[in-house]
């Protein structure tokens, strides 16, 4: 629930950059006084998505005009040190700032890069031999689950505000440590044409932003004169305006997203240009022929709110964002939307086109402990706001213009979790200032979406994260098979489940058959007899005239023992050190994993590696097995990047193991 976290470390690692940067004087900016305003030589460096996410990473970093160098290092992380001597270089282009006009923005894009792979980098003046700090980054995985980041609204009117978003961001990267990427929904600072604030943010979150890869959409309040669109190496369509902000889509693994600016206007559109909307329709269709699974939408304005924003003539009028953005979502058949500028937590049930919310089965599993529901196939797009990870917060919007029949389209609507601490001293229109932050980490793994919400209480359990929400989406159709076929029984307690197209395509195919009262039990543990059963049945393994030798034999079910002797005689197991089988144990992922890999007679890779924060706990043995079947798609993690090794294996997910088996194996 808790992550350990070193109170004041965005503010030590900030003054450790700027000291260990500030060698070389150049001129400064006149309101460079005060820590995070000034660097001597390298500073706001970003790393975002440019172009395929899987080989290249775009970069920016702003300097004095002294060093007009625009070079990036790129080298593979194979140590605990960067090595640089042999490092491949890639040059880019400065131009002189439009808000700093003592500063050079610089630009540059690293491509031809591995997919999957964690590489160092530096950038600089390479002539003057001048460098940054050494980052990291994580070109993305051409398929396979992820992880990552979503947060909102860290504008801040001081550097101290600035210094507490820092932190926030931080603790994200430390609670949600697998993630592989940051998405901000916009209003990065509070004015964005006055750099000293990107410089405070930007300088505070230096050590964070060395090692990730930022995904932002521009907010209102960096809204002119190029402030967001400098800050950040972003890969616009060709000919769109970018004054105002920009927009822009990547993939990464089976997802598609979607990063829009709504600081444009137009008659039809508030917010939005028409030559935005049209981009919309077609990148999102063009992504659906693609083979996207899911498309995912980053938005500052967005239509489902609970603040002070929601009831705002630019979201509520015939052109509004609601009336005219909202019912485009659904059509293009986004899944998920994350909304900024409201500065309050709040989650919608589905929306369909028609703007009315839609009710899903739902499936409910065990997650932190705690019970998680999944919303299956949705009909409609489900609509996030992950309140603030910085400093202002709102109040819930009690406006007559909204009322229970627009409150109805929600999951979460409630006051906002800093209204206990009373009104801000300095403006009571707002509850206190700087009280609570939060971020979701949120897993993309096949056909299932993980979002958990996390929170910081200043005032609370020492300021560290801790769980307030968590929810997911399941898509059967993204796991239903290519041919249909009906079941030959119908089990009466499926229906709704996520594993419910891989059940029913085991009781097609003959090797699922269900309990006598027409049940399948699919939550129940399967057993090491059960699974071997099923498993011998689907891949219709040779009779056997071998006998088994197990100690405990005589306790193997008769329903079971050919399949045993068979899987036996196929050298898919083997039983236990001490002879014995124990037909009755329920399965370990570790187990099946295992069985899998040898049924489907894959060669095991011995260096393939793993990312799974928990692989230092799967068993030695297991250990090239779980690795040769994640390389080949047999099997995939659990939630945050976890293997778990040790999780019991339910009835569906066996069922849903074998499908995957069965299609590799095809």
């Amino acid at each position: 629930m808790f992550m350990k976290f070193k109170k004041g470390s965005a503010t030590i690692l900030s003054v450790a950059l700027v000291l260990g940067l500030a060698t070389v004087p150049s001129a400064l900016p006149a309101y460079a006084e005060s820590l995070g305003n000034t660097s001597n030589e390298i500073s706001k460096i970003t790393a975002t998505f440019y172009g395929d996410t899987t080989s290249s990473k775009g970069f920016t970093w702003y300097t004095s005009k002294v060093f007009t160098g625009s070079t990036v290092q790129v080298t593979k992380k194979t140590s605990s040190n960067a090595d640089f001597t042999n490092a491949i270089e890639f040059e880019g282009t400065s131009s002189l700032s439009t808000n700093s006009g003592e500063e050079l923005v610089h630009k540059a894009v690293a491509t031809g890069l591995e997919a999957n792979t964690t590489y160092y980098y530096r950038v600089g003046d390479k002539e003057r031999g001048t460098w940054s700090e050494t980052g990291t980054f994580l070109t993305a995985p051409k398929s396979g689950e992820f992880t990552f980041i979503d947060i909102a609204d860290t504008q801040a009117k001081s550097e101290d505000e600035a210094i507490l978003s820092a932190e926030t961001l931080e603790k994200a990267l430390q609670t949600v440590d697998n993630a592989q990427f940051v998405v901000h929904n916009g209003d990065i600072v509070d004015t964005g044409t006055k750099e000293e604030q990107w410089n405070w943010l930007l300088g505070h979150s230096q050590e964070s932003l060395l090692n990730t890869t930022i995904v932002p959409s521009a907010g209102n309040h960096e809204d002119e004169n190029y402030a967001f669109y400098e800050h950040f190496n972003i890969n616009a369509p060709a000919g769109s305006a970018t004054e105002t902000g920009a927009y822009y889509s990547y993939d990464y693994s089976n997802t598609h997203f979607i990063v829009l600016n709504s600081n444009e206007d137009s008659e039809k559109y508030a917010n939005f240009s028409e030559d935005q909307v049209e981009w919309l329709k077609k990148d999102a269709i063009a992504a659906k022929k693609a083979g996207a699974k899911w498309i995912i939408v980053n938005i500052h304005k967005g239509p489902y709110t609970t603040s002070n924003h929601a009831s705002d003539d630019d979201i509520m009028n015939d052109n509004g964002v609601r009336n005219q953005i909202a019912p485009l979502m659904a059509e293009l058949d986004i899944d998920f939307v994350m909304q900024g500028h409201d500065h309050i937590y709040a989650r919608t049930k589905p929306i369909a086109q028609d703007g009315k919310a839609t009710t899903p089965s739902k499936v409910t599993e065990t997650l932190n402990g705690e019970t998680i529901e999944y919303s299956v196939d949705p009909d409609g797009s489900i609509y996030i706001i992950p309140a603030t990870a910085g400093p202002k917060v709102y109040y819930k919007n009690p406006s007559e213009k909204l009322g229970d029949s627009y409150y109805n389209l929600f999951e979460r609507a409630e006051e906002n979790h800093a209204a206990p601490y009373g009104p801000d001293p300095n403006d009571d229109r707002r509850p206190k200032r700087s009280q609570i932050q939060n971020f979701v980490g949120i897993t993309v793994d096949g056909n299932k979406l993980t979002a958990v919400t996390y929170e910081i209480d200043q005032s609370k359990y020492d300021a560290k994260p801790y769980i307030v929400d968590q929810f997911g989406i399941i898509k059967q159709d993204a796991e239903t098979p290519p041919t249909s076929v009906e079941p030959t029984v119908s089990l009466k307690d499926i229906s709704g489940h996520w594993a419910k197209s891989a059940i029913e395509a085991g009781v097609a195919a003959g090797y699922i058959s269900g309990y006598s009262d027409q049940s399948f039990k699919p939550n129940a543990k399967i057993n090491r007899a059960e699974f071997i059963s099923m498993l011998g049945r689907a891949l219709q393994m040779n009779e056997t005239t071998i006998s088994l030798t197990f100690t405990d034999s005589k306790n193997i079910p008769s329903w079971a023992t050919s399949y045993i002797s068979q899987a036996v005689e196929a050298e898919i197991i083997s039983g236990y050190t001490d002879g014995t089988f124990r037909a009755d144990k329920q399965l370990n992922r570790s187990e099946i994993t295992t069985w899998m890999v040898r049924a489907a007679k894959l060669k095991v890779n011995t260096k393939a590696p793993l990312s799974f924060s928990d692989k230092n706990s799967i068993p030695t043995w297991a250990v090239p097995y779980v690795a040769t079947a994640v390389e080949e798609g047999l099997v995939t993690g659990v939630s945050q990047n976890r293997f778990a090794p040790e999780l019991m294996v339910t009835r569906a997910e066996a069922a849903a193991f074998i499908s995957k088996l069965l299609k590799v194996t095809n």
